[in-house]
C-alpha cells in the first residue's frame, strides 16, 4: 500500500515538473519565434531615384520617384541625403488609387563600410608607387646613356695618332664631315634624352601628388566614423499599388548664373548667352534627371509684415556728459545723425526698386549632376538682337580706341545683373559685369580695346611766354596732335574726346583755343570729335590753347 502511494506521489510530482517547464518554455519558444520568423509587417522598404531637380541660386529642390509595385500600407525610402530639410517635405501619388495619410523623416547613422575602401586605396598606393619607381629607373637609364654620349664626344675631338704595333695603334683623326655628321646624331640623341627626362620628371611629380592624395584620404577613412542620412516613411490610408512623388529642399545646392556676349561689329550683332555653373555637395549623384534653373528664392518672407507705427515728437534735449568739448561735439553729432537717418526710415523711405520678377528654365533631355561639389556648367538660353556698334577713345587717359554697343534690350526676356564674359568676333576680349537691363531698356556694354583702330596723343608745344624780368604775368602755349587710324576692313565710327583746362581762380585766363578736325567744345572744357573713319584712312586732329597767370604765382594742373 504505501508502495502504491509513492509510486502515485512521484507521478504527480513529475506531473508538476513538466507542467513548470511547460510555462517556462512556451515564452521561451514565442520568444524565439518573434526574433528568429519575419514579422507580418506591412512596411517595406523602396529604391527611389532622382527624377526632377530645381537649382536655385543657393539651394536645390529634389523630385524623387518610387514605385510601389505591391500593396503597401507603409512605404520606406532609406539612404536619403542628410541635408534634405525636413520642413520642406512633402508627397504626392502620382499614379494609382493609393492615399496618402501622412510622411514623417527620420535621422540615422550607419557605420560607413570601408574595408573594400582600405583595400581599394592600398593597392592605388602600390601601384602608383611602382610607376614612380620605374620613372625614376628610368631617368637613371637616360643619364648614363648621357655619360655615354659624352665619352663619345671626346673620343671624337681626341686625335689620331700611328703607332708601332696594331695594339698600340689609336684610329685616325676624322674629317670635319665625318665630325659634323657624328656630332648631329649627338645633339639629336642629346635633346631627345632631356626631353624624355623631363616627361618623366613630370609624371613623377604628377604620380607623387596623387599618392599624397590616397595616403591622406586612407588616414581619414582608416578611423570610421558613423554615416548620417535621412530616412522617409509614408503611411498609406490602405494597402496598394502606386507610384510616389516625393519632393524636398536641399541648401547644399544651387547655381551661379552668368552671361556670355558675343558681339559681331560687322554685322551689328549682339548675343546674349546665359549659362549656369551649378554644383551639389549632397553626396547622392543626380543622373538621368530633369533639371530647371530659377533665379526665386524659396524660403524667403512668405507673410507681410506688420504697419509700423509712426510718431512724432520733440527732440529731447542733449545730456550733458563729463568729457571734453571736442569729443561732446562729435558724439552729439553722431546721436543727430543716427535720429535722422531713423527718421527717414520711419517716415517710409522706399524700398529698392525691383526691375522684374525671377525667371525659370527647363533644360531639353535629361542630364546628371555629381554630389562631390564638382561644377558643372549647363547652356540655359540664347538671344540674339541687332545693336549700334561705336569706338570711342580718351587718348589723354590711354591709347586706343574701345569699342562699345549701343542698344535696347529687344531679347523678349529680360537680363539680370551677372558676371560676364565678353567676346569680340568669337575672340575672348576679358570679363565684365551686366547690369538689370529689363525688356526694352536701353543699355551700353563696353567690350575693350580695339587693336584694329590705334588712337594717340602728343603735345606737340610747350612754349613759355614771358615779357621780362618786371611781367606781372605769364602765358603758355600748348598744342596737341591726335592721330587716329583703322586698321579694320569697314568704316567705324569714331567719337574722340579730350579736355581744355578749365579756371578755377578769376586770375586765370584761358584763351586763344583752336581745334581742328571738327571737333566741338562743350561744357567743363570737354572737346568731342565725331567722324566716320574709313578703312586704312588715317586722320590728324589738333588742339590748342594759351594760359595766362600772375608771374608771382605758381599754378598747378598743367
Amino acid at each position: 500500500m504505501e508502495s502504491r502511494q509513492g509510486a502515485v506521489a512521484d507521478i504527480q510530482g513529475k506531473a508538476r515538473w513538466a507542467m513548470r517547464r511547460s510555462l517556462v518554455l512556451v515564452p521561451l519558444a514565442i520568444l524565439f519565434l518573434t526574433t528568429v520568423l519575419p514579422s507580418p509587417a506591412f512596411s517595406g522598404e523602396y529604391s527611389s531615384r532622382v527624377d526632377r531637380v530645381v537649382l536655385y541660386p543657393q539651394m536645390a529642390e529634389v523630385s524623387r520617384v518610387v514605385e510601389v509595385d505591391k500593396p503597401e500600407t507603409i512605404v520606406v525610402l532609406p539612404g536619403l541625403t542628410a541635408n534634405l530639410l525636413p520642413d520642406t517635405l512633402s508627397a504626392r501619388v502620382e499614379r494609382g488609387g493609393a492615399r496618402i495619410a501622412g510622411v514623417t523623416v527620420e535621422e540615422i547613422f550607419r557605420p560607413e563600410p570601408v574595408d573594400e575602401r582600405v583595400k581599394e586605396l592600398e593597392k592605388r598606393i602600390e601601384t602608383l608607387t611602382g610607376e614612380k619607381r620605374w620613372a625614376e629607373a628610368a631617368i637613371q637609364a637616360f643619364q648614363r646613356e648621357k655619360k655615354l654620349l659624352e665619352r663619345g664626344i671626346l673620343a671624337i675631338y681626341s686625335g689620331g695618332e700611328e703607332g708601332k704595333g696594331k695594339e698600340n695603334a689609336k684610329p685616325p683623326r676624322l674629317s670635319a664631315a665625318e665630325v659634323e655628321k657624328a656630332l648631329s646624331l649627338f645633339r639629336d640623341r642629346d635633346q631627345a634624352i632631356d626631353g624624355m627626362v623631363f616627361d618623366r620628371e613630370r609624371v613623377i611629380q604628377d604620380l607623387g601628388k596623387k599618392i599624397q592624395a590616397a595616403k591622406q584620404e586612407l588616414d581619414k577613412i582608416r578611423t570610421p566614423r558613423p554615416k548620417q542620412e535621412k530616412v522617409v516613411r509614408i503611411d498609406m490610408e490602405r494597402p496598394a499599388q502606386c507610384r510616389l512623388v516625393v519632393t524636398y529642399l536641399v541648401p547644399a545646392a544651387g547655381f551661379v548664373p552668368r552671361y556670355n556676349v558675343m558681339l559681331h561689329p560687322s554685322e551689328g550683332a549682339l548675343a546674349f548667352e546665359l549659362v549656369g555653373e551649378a554644383w551639389q555637395r549632397t553626396g547622392e549623384d543626380w543622373e538621368d534627371a530633369s533639371f530647371t534653373f530659377s533665379t526665386a528664392q524659396p524660403g524667403r518672407m512668405a507673410q507681410l509684415p506688420p504697419l509700423p507705427p509712426w510718431d512724432l515728437d520733440f527732440r529731447p534735449p542733449p545730456v550733458a556728459r563729463p568729457m571734453g568739448g571736442l569729443q561732446a561735439k562729435s558724439e552729439l553729432a553722431a546721436m543727430d545723425a543716427v535720429e535722422e537717418k531713423a527718421a527717414v526710415r520711419t517716415a517710409g523711405a522706399p524700398p529698392p526698386e525691383r526691375k522684374f520678377a525671377s525667371f525659370e528654365v527647363t533644360l531639353e533631355g535629361r542630364h546628371s549632376l555629381p554630389g562631390d561639389g564638382e561644377k558643372k556648367m549647363f547652356r540655359l538660353a540664347r538671344q540674339e538682337q541687332t545693336t549700334k556698334v561705336a569706338w570711342r577713345s580718351i587718348p589723354r587717359v590711354t591709347d586706343g580706341a574701345f569699342l562699345a554697343a549701343d542698344g535696347r534690350n529687344e531679347t523678349g526676356l529680360p537680363i539680370f545683373a551677372a558676371p560676364a564674359g565678353l567676346f569680340l568676333e568669337d575672340a575672348y576680349a576679358g570679363r565684365g559685369r551686366l547690369p538689370d537691363i529689363p525688356e526694352g531698356e536701353e543699355f551700353k556694354i563696353d567690350f575693350g580695346k580695339d587693336p584694329g583702330v590705334l588712337v594717340k596723343r602728343k603735345e606737340r608745344l610747350r612754349k613759355r611766354e614771358d615779357g621780362g624780368v618786371f611781367a606781372k604775368v605769364k602765358r603758355v602755349r600748348f598744342r596737341y596732335e591726335i592721330t587716329a587710324q583703322n586698321f579694320r576692313k569697314e568704316t567705324v565710327p569714331l567719337t574722340v574726346l579730350d579736355r581744355i583746362p578749365v579756371p578755377r581762380h578769376k586770375d586765370i585766363v584761358v584763351k586763344e583755343v583752336e581745334i581742328t578736325g571738327g571737333g566741338k567744345e562743350g561744357e567743363q572744357g570737354e572737346v568731342r570729335w565725331e567722324f566716320p573713319l574709313a578703312a586704312g584712312e588715317k586722320k590728324v586732329l589738333e588742339f590748342s590753347f594759351t594760359v595766362e597767370y600772375p608771374a608771382d604765382k605758381e599754378i598747378h594742373g598743367l
